[in-house]
């Protein structure tokens, strides 16, 4: 078990051939070169047995941050420790490790087995290498060459018949250890090429958890698998990790995977960590309009208002006062523009009024415990839509019809608000 602290880490490549090239620079100052800057200012602090989650789109950078934690990549600058403060030794500075001296154990996407090795093979091959290095100080040579020989020539005799060193009966209890735990005790004598989209993931995660290491990386290890497999695997996985109590650093690009499995998530874009928080956190307190468009499914909708002071907001089509304790966070926005926000499950179906959003039927997705609608926002009279497309959660037993008229009504405490420029979201301030 371990903390992993990650310090200022940047990641950039060079120009292409052809191109300018700039000055070396110290990584504080990465930001302005010309290369291509894929992480910046990464700080993040991840707790001995957390799972943490990366989540963000596609070419944010997380996957590259896994493999820069794993050492198969080098980093352009900052630091990466591994360790326990408590501990004796600490934490070490793992940069210049290869990755074999880490301690650490990847579970790709790809899956990433030895096709022409057994399962067995396959999750005792990192076992052997370790238990290898250590027993080369203590064991004579001539006599480990004999053990291993007589192992290999024995293999594929009856279990009785074989002969298994000191090593070897290691290996077989802790692999036979990990196929219980992961439940494919019957599928050790199988190749990956017998086995389906799920139990090779199994067995991948059974290859890094033999090895016992102090993190575990995770790099969308369920992007291969169809949707029923990928609930199914993703709950053994939460249930997995926390009897094992391990860290884990845990890649994907569905929200909804980072909002089930994580303690904690990181929403990444552009290189950099937007908000770091617990998943409910996240989607309650997002800290800009990039994390509030992110989280949840359907999407935020964003609408332009003006606000009067002291608690009035317009648009073209709906007035309401907002509740009090948004008097002094809006106060310097008095007659501007600001950004409401709203998610679909906050929108109710309403009845005509001032302060209600009249709004078209565009799409309806029914889905039969939920429905979804996607709606223009309308005149009254429906003569004139303003193009603004919103997504709305309705109850699935009422029906709606495509062009339908809708009002509906706000949620007053449910309300979010950014500002148009920095896209930072506003908080209320309660007590004043």
């Amino acid at each position: 078990m371990a903390q992993v602290v990650l310090e200022n880490i940047y990641k950039s490549f060079p120009p292409r051939k052809g191109e300018s090239m700039t000055t070396q620079k110290s990584s504080s100052e990465q930001e302005g070169a010309d290369s291509i800057n894929v992480l910046r200012r990464i700080n993040l602090t991840i707790a001995d047995g957390e799972f943490m989650v990366l989540v963000g789109p596609s070419g944010c950078g997380k996957s590259t941050l896994l493999r820069l934690i794993a050492g198969l990549e080098e980093m352009t600058g900052g630091n990466i420790w591994v360790g326990d403060s408590e501990a004796d030794q600490g934490y070490r500075l793992i940069n210049d490790l290869p990755p074999k001296a880490r301690d650490i154990a990847m579970v790709f996407q790809n899956y990433a087995l030895y096709p022409h090795m057994t399962v067995y093979d396959n999750i005792a091959f990192g076992l052997r290498r370790r238990l290898g290095n250590q027993d080369k100080g203590s064991t004579h040579p001539v006599r480990r060459w004999g053990e291993n020989f007589l192992v290999g020539i024995t293999k594929k005799l009856p279990k009785g018949l074989r002969y298994l060193s000191p090593q070897e009966r290691i290996i077989e209890q802790q692999v036979w250890n990990v196929a219980q735990l992961l439940q494919i005790e019957t599928l050790l004598n199988r190749l990956p090429k017998q086995l389906s989209g799920g139990q090779r993931q199994r067995v991948a995660l059974g290859r890094a958890i033999a090895r016992n290491p102090q993190v575990f990386l995770m790099d969308e290890p369920l992007s291969n698998l169809d949707a029923k497999l990928r609930a199914e695997t993703r709950t053994q996985i939460v249930k997995l990790q926390r009897q094992l109590g391990t860290t884990t650093i845990y890649v994907t690009h569905d929200q909804t995977e980072a909002m089930t499995m994580g303690d904690r998530i990181a929403i990444m874009s552009g290189g950099q960590i937007q908000q770091v928080a617990p998943p409910l956190e996240l989607y309650n307190y997002p800290a800009n309009r990039f994390v509030a468009e992110f989280i949840g499914s359907p999407p935020m909708n964003f609408i332009p208002v003006e606000f009067h002071a002291p608690l009035l907001i317009t648009h073209t089509n709906f007035r309401f006062t907002l509740p009090d304790i948004w008097g002094k966070a809006l106060q310097k926005y008095d007659g501007q523009t600001v950004i409401l926000g709203i998610r679909p499950e906050h929108l109710n179906l309403s009845v005509p009024a001032t302060k209600n959003l009249p709004v078209k039927v565009d799409l309806v997705e029914n889905l039969g415990n939920d429905c979804f609608l996607s709606v223009s926002i309308s005149d009254p009279d429906l003569t004139n839509t303003d193009g603004q497309s919103l997504q709305l959660r309705v109850p699935p037993d009422r029906l709606i019809g495509i062009g339908e008229q809708l009002w509906l009504s706000f949620i007053p405490e449910k309300l979010h608000f950014f500002d148009p420029e920095t896209n930072l979201a506003i908080f209320p301030k309660a007590g004043e």
